[in-house]
């Protein structure tokens, strides 16, 4: 499993003393210091409105007992692909960690950059909490998740605007990872997969004729100068999850881990979800008034001519991942519940 790097955010929440792994509950009887990092700044979209009102709510409700501390930056752990190890090892207590960036730790959560499947961050996020609560995802071993949640659905950025999707045929499409590669390759593009400073390169370059991408990651990687048009489809989104240490969370009292799961779960794949929508929304208009951006998106005939294509990947995906089929049926009874009763 692959989405490929730099792209967005994760954090991690550290032990701020040596033997806190291993304590008994009585040892937080006095105040206990829970380092929160991530390797992205502190104004990125996931740390300042997802991961530290977060923080913010469980200490209101917890009090004294315990404080969560900001570490922003990477000043624990720079590298976006050690995330997972960090909070696994015990170095950090919470992580905010990419699937992707740990290729085949988490095998089911590719399921989530399937283009078409989810239409908004929210259905995505929420549906992976269930999933997650039904044992149906794999890989949280030494860890358990406070939360799963993903970005808005991503969209083609093209240097060059186009009308259709068969005019991929030929062209360079930057690719998060393998399942969008796949996509890519069906509609005879060359998928490139590459992270996001590295997608700003060859765009400047003129040698990457476009990009999958979120409208919040676009700009987070100031990349929206290089491209001159958003065809909106939904590509799929990037989940992340939140994740803490197993030995720490153990250690926890019963009314913090309560405190954590309250604002945590699905109130936060809700909140986040709804963020990155607001986010991407918000970035859409900026662009139409600036005036510059150029906006296209298929047809109901173009995505119909198209559909087959869409089906095979998603067969493909299915047919691959253990229990891939099963999972499938899961995601698409979750979201006929969902669709059916609308947040």
């Amino acid at each position: 499993m692959d989405i490929q790097r730099r792209h967005l955010i994760q954090a991690g929440l550290g032990a701020a003393t040596g033997g806190l792994g291993l304590a008994a509950p009585s040892a937080f009887a006095q105040q206990t210091t829970l380092r929160v990092a991530a390797f992205v700044p502190e104004q990125s979209f996931g740390v300042s409105r997802v991961i530290k009102p977060w923080m913010a709510a469980v200490e209101k409700d917890i009090g004294s007992k315990v404080r969560l501390q900001g570490f922003w930056g990477g000043t624990l752990g720079k590298d976006p692909f050690k995330q997972f190890e960090l909070v696994k090892n015990g170095v950090a207590d919470i992580a905010w960690v990419l699937p992707g960036y740990t290729p085949g730790q988490f095998p089911e959560m590719q399921v989530f950059e399937l283009p078409t499947l989810f239409r908004t961050a929210v259905e995505a996020g929420v549906v992976g909490w269930r999933l997650y609560e039904k044992n149906l995802l794999r890989g949280f071993d030494g860890v358990r998740a406070i939360t799963i949640f993903a970005t808005e659905p991503m969209s083609l950025w093209m240097r060059q605007p186009i009308n259709d999707l068969a005019e991929l045929r030929n062209k360079k499409i930057r690719s998060p990872g393998a399942v969008h590669a796949r996509w890519l390759e069906a509609f005879g593009a060359s998928a490139e997969t590459m992270d996001s400073p590295e997608m700003n390169e060859m765009l400047n370059r003129n040698t990457l004729d476009g990009a999958i991408q979120g409208g919040t990651g676009m700009k987070t990687y100031k990349s929206l100068a290089l491209v001159n048009q958003d065809y909106n489809m939904p590509m799929g989104v990037i989940p992340f999850l939140l994740l803490v240490n197993e030995r720490k969370w153990n250690a926890l009292p019963e009314d913090v881990r309560a405190t954590m799961l309250k604002h945590g779960g699905e109130n936060l794949a809700v909140a986040g979800g709804k963020v990155y929508e607001a986010g991407g929304a918000a970035i859409n208009q900026e662009l139409k008034t600036e005036g510059r951006m150029k906006f296209g998106q298929p047809t109901d005939a173009q995505l119909a001519v198209h559909a087959s294509k869409n089906d095979a990947v998603i067969r493909w995906w299915a047919d691959k991942a253990p229990n891939g089929s099963a999972l499938m049926a899961e995601i698409q009874a979750q979201l006929k519940t969902l669709r059916a009763a609308p947040r």
